[in-house]
């Protein structure tokens, strides 16, 4: 039994001693998820490390992603949900965040002829591989409406995490549906 004891105690310190040589590391941690090493700060966003600045250079240079800008990415046809039914979508980035707002014309029967489902926004690159997919509740979707109180249109504003690499890779969006027919 003292043998066993022996060997067990001895496990457990190789263990630990392999433990902390494993975690000896350079990088130091100076916010949420963001950390400098061998010069560099560098930020997790998305499981994706992003490479923020540059200490060895005597400028810090301005990055594009940090300049906010509203970003149109166009209209696509949703006739496939309904004749002459198109979605547009506008957003913009800041941080790790896309905040966009989709609208929906053409669909004023979305809530009336619908029982559930929603919406897919796919975000696609220059070769259309889908970077990116942001589901949308049929019942999220705003209503927008006339004087008489029926549904001009209707609209979602939302956010998306993502990083900075997926962003600038974005080329063009579509929207697929998986809406329920009737009550």
């Amino acid at each position: 039994m003292n043998i066993m004891k022996r060997y067990f105690c001895f496990l457990g310190l190789a263990f630990c001693l392999f433990t902390v040589s494993c975690n000896n590391s350079n990088a130091i941690p100076i916010a949420d998820n963001t950390f400098v090493l061998n010069e560099k700060v560098y930020k997790v966003i998305d499981n994706e490390i992003t490479e923020l600045a540059n200490l060895n250079n005597d400028s810090i240079s301005k990055s594009e992603v940090l300049n906010p800008n509203l970003k149109s990415y166009g209209e696509t046809s949703l006739g496939y949900v309904k004749y002459g039914a198109s979605a547009e979508l506008k957003a913009v980035y800041r941080g790790d965040q896309l905040f966009f707002k989709l609208r929906l014309d053409g669909i004023n029967d979305l809530r009336s002829s619908y029982s559930g489902g929603g919406f897919s926004i796919n975000l696609t690159d220059e070769y259309d591989f889908q970077l990116h997919t942001i589901p949308v509740d049929k019942n999220e979707m705003i209503a927008v409406v006339d004087e008489n109180g029926d549904p001009t249109y209707f609209e979602y504003n939302g956010k998306a995490q993502m990083s900075s690499e997926v962003y600038k890779a974005i080329k063009d969006f579509s929207v697929s549906s998986y809406l329920r027919k009737g009550y």
